[in-house]
């Protein structure tokens, strides 16, 4: 830590000043006033830190601020944007003189893992740091020490000839901002790396013509039998279209059809209308660039793929679109399905597709002054391949006025709040613009990007091993949870079959992180209505999940421990004795809550008749997961689609009539204790056996067998460093995630990693369909409609 003298080297301190130094710094190092920047994973691990376990106030730092002038310690936590970069420097230009900034985690830092054209390569490019918190994410004890630090720092500085207005004087952050190539190396790797490839680029197709992936043997993709409703359907789609739909000959996942492009919209209409079954939701809308295909003859410029989801029965199908040219035009259908109309906004984002009659294309995830379509194959992966994102681009890259997203919808009597991007209730970095009159909402749009981590395109150049971390993070609060959804889909894809015990050791982690992640949201939505009190004992028992993920992966938040074919490890010892206690007394806490809550008064007033969604509207608008099952819907993909070991267990599923906050406040509380009967279950019945295939083709051998055989070594080998070879194909698998059904469509050329990767996140619809439950409300019951609606933003933004 620098230490800063107020006098020349050689010259006496005054002697007056000195004690007044001392007794100002001892003031100000115990009785910080920090205003979080809570930007991603990190945040969590330093909101945990403010809970009793760790109790930050004994560091002098418990009155958090909510505005920049009544701050004096910036604590920027999680993966700066360049979307939201220029909000965090007028914060902190807002804050009074003195000011401490700390940069919490490693993509504060540097960016860490996340080198792309989204990230801001380090915060110290655009203001000075005084204390760095390294880790991905800290645990909530580097927080403290980051304190600690901070307060050694602080117990330097003089500061009483600034304040009496004399020459010299230290006071607050005095380093110089990070210049790239100068004081700072924006190379994720860290110092020491340059002219050395990147991690990767020696396997990355298709530029790298020695690639061992083009000689290694791939078994052919698995394939499905159709069922019966399938090859009804595919009849009916022949005797009514006949050439322009055809079907595939065979597929990994679900039936698919490549339909013509000038008769889409009719087939759509066809499937939502009049088929049987109905196809009532549009599961997914997304484009795969096919202009660097290794046998690039037989494929479009662009493919455009629908995925659409039939309640009853339980029936997935997949259309195929072929688009031609750089920029092609294709018909909108949103006037079908309304919620095709951010999934069109975002591909018109990423890769320039046009909808010809949507409502209004423009950028949806980059900033309205962006150049260029981020997920076209031409497009750099890297943010270090880009310029530097400094203090001057933060000035210049301004947010778009507030007044655009409402033009058309104001009334003269009405004016425009803009609710975030950065507010302690909106949950993560999303803008909500509000027309008002008075209190009431009268109309509403959402500005979303601001936690784009361009995981997709990561996606594109990380081995199939090597993605899984990134599943961890694009929902900070589920952990294990995304490795299943990934994982599913690559499987699905390659026919790999999961050991038993590894299933069950799946599911039970799973569970767990159901848990973990419906505690927060208990926590924040309570906290949302003007109550403290259950956040102390809801993060209280969290921890004690977090010790159960710890002793048995390594990991809090993101252990990233499932891996192809199963898990990293056997379960260890005494694994049963905490999962066992924790059972016995997370039903005690659940009764506790719901004691202080569900009764009250005034939170059934800030609840009950609030945010009403119907029915028809929420399928309508594919929202799913707890927010679906509110509005009165048994559906639950553990059920409809059974997946890893679900189907060995006995669940309920939690439903209410009331489609309102209050409902889903009792659904959630409901499948707690549904999770809690799965993970007893898991416990008891534990099966013996392997924790991981026995398939070395794709999955990473057990140590054990690589002493035994060469052929166990070498799969090792081969899997760890350039990973293995998937075959050519695709496939989309869902799973009932804690926060709705979370999928992930994995495009496969032969490589060694995903020619597309795509995330279908239920963030991403249920917040799109907040118009439905907000318009005619107050600002205030808007605070707990969003709290009810339960997400994240890198689950939306990815």
């Amino acid at each position: 830590m620098e230490s800063h003298r107020a006098t020349s080297p050689g010259k006496p301190e005054n002697l007056i000043l000195r004690p007044i130094d001392a007794l100002i710094n001892w003031c100000r190092a115990y009785s910080f006033w920090p205003m979080f920047f809570g930007l991603s994973c990190c945040f969590i691990e330093e909101s945990t830190a403010l809970t009793p376990r760790y109790d930050m106030a004994r560091f002098g730092a418990e009155v958090l601020r909510g505005s920049p002038r009544q701050a004096d310690l910036l604590i920027i936590s999680g993966t700066v944007f360049k979307k939201i970069a220029p909000v965090v420097l007028r914060l902190y230009e807002q804050m009074a003189e003195p000011k401490w900034v700390i940069s919490m985690g490693s993509c504060a830092n540097c960016g860490g893992m996340y080198d792309c054209y989204s990230v801001v390569q380090g915060v110290d490019q655009m203001m000075p740091v005084d204390v760095y918190i390294p880790g991905c994410p800290p645990r909530p004890e580097a927080v403290l020490q980051g304190l600690v630090k901070l307060q050694e720092k602080v117990m330097e500085e003089r500061p009483a000839r600034k304040i009496f207005h004399l020459a010299g004087g230290t006071q607050g952050t005095q380093r110089p901002l990070a210049v790239d190539g100068v004081n700072k190396s924006r190379d994720p790797r860290g110092p020491g790396y340059y002219g050395t490839p990147p991690r990767g680029t020696a396997v990355t197709p298709p530029w790298f013509w020695e690639s061992r992936a083009e000689v290694m043997w791939t078994p052919p993709p698995a394939r499905i039998e159709l069922t019966e409703t399938g090859k009804t359907l595919a009849q009916a789609l022949g005797e009514k279209f006949g050439d322009a739909v055809t079907p595939a000959a065979a597929t990994s996942d679900m039936q698919t059809f490549t339909v013509a492009e000038g008769r889409v919209k009719e087939v759509l209409r066809f499937l939502k209308t009049e088929a049987s079954p109905r196809f009532l939701r549009l599961e997914d809308l997304t484009a795969v660039d096919e202009s660097t295909r290794r046998e690039r003859p037989g494929y479009p410029d662009y493919t455009l793929i629908y995925h659409l989801l039939a309640f009853e029965p339980p029936t997935r199908v997949r259309l195929k679109v072929d688009l031609h040219g750089t920029d092609p035009v294709t018909p909108s259908i949103t006037d079908i399905w309304p919620s095709a109309n951010w999934y069109e906004r975002e591909c018109f984002d990423m890769f320039g597709i046009r909808f010809d009659g949507h409502p209004r294309l423009w950028r949806l995830l980059m900033p309205h002054d962006w150049n260029g379509h981020p997920l076209r194959k031409s497009y750099p992966d890297r943010g270090t391949a880009l310029p530097p994102y400094t203090q001057a681009s933060a000035r210049k890259y301004q947010p778009l006025d507030a007044a655009k997203y409402l033009e058309g919808r104001l009334g003269a009597d009405e004016f425009i709040m803009n609710f975030g991007p950065h507010h302690p209730s909106t949950h993560g970095l999303i803008r909500f613009i509000l027309a008002l009159h008075g209190e009431e909402i009268l109309a509403m749009d959402t500005d979303i990007g601001y936690h784009h981590r361009s995981v997709e395109k990561i996606g594109e150049r990380q081995s199939w091993f090597q993605f899984i971390p990134y599943t961890d993070r694009a929902d900070y609060l589920c952990g294990v949870a995304n490795n299943l959804s990934y994982l599913q889909s690559v499987e699905t894809l390659a026919g790999i079959k999961v050991p038993d015990r590894a299933q069950f050791i799946r599911v039970m982690l799973t569970e767990l992180f159901r848990l973990s992640n419906h505690l927060v949201w208990f926590s924040t939505f309570t906290v949302d209505t003007g109550a403290i009190t259950p956040t102390f004992y809801a993060f209280a028992q969290r921890e004690k999940i977090m010790d159960i993920i710890e002793l048995i992966t390594g990991g809090r938040l993101h252990p990233a421990w499932f891996r192809l074919g199963g898990v990293a490890a056997d379960l260890p010892e005494g694994w049963k004795e905490l999962v066992d206690d924790f059972v016995k007394g997370f039903g005690k806490l659940v009764d506790e809550l719901e004691k202080a809550v569900t009764r009250n008064p005034i939170w059934e007033a800030r609840t009950r008749g609030i945010g009403y969604l119907s029915l028809t509207d929420a399928m309508d608008w594919g929202v799913t997961g707890a927010n679906l099952r509110a509005c009165g819907l048994e559906w639950d993909l553990r059920k409809k689609f059974p997946y890893s070991a679900y189907e060995a267990f006995d669940f309920e599923i939690p439903t209410a009539p009331g489609g309102d906050c209050y409902a889903r406040y009792l659904v959630r509380v409901a499948e707690m204790r549904q999770s809690l009967r799965i993970i007893r279950q898991a416990a008891q019945g534990m099966p013996p056996g392997r924790y991981i295939t026995d398939d070395y083709r794709y999955a990473i051998p057990r140590k054990e067998d690589t002493l035994k055989d060469i052929e166990s070594l070498i799969h090792h080998f081969i899997n760890v460093s350039r990973g293995p070879t998937l075959p050519r194909g695709e496939a989309y698998t869902a799973t009932e995630h804690p926060r709705g059904e979370q999928g992930f469509y994995v495009v496969s050329d032969g490589g060694a990693m995903a020619y597309r990767m795509r995330i279908r996140s239920p963030g991403f619809a249920n917040v799109q369909a907040l118009p439905l439950m907000t318009v005619g409300h107050l600002v205030s019951d808007f605070v707990a409609i969003i709290g009810s609606i339960d997400y994240v933003m890198p689950d939306i933004d990815r």
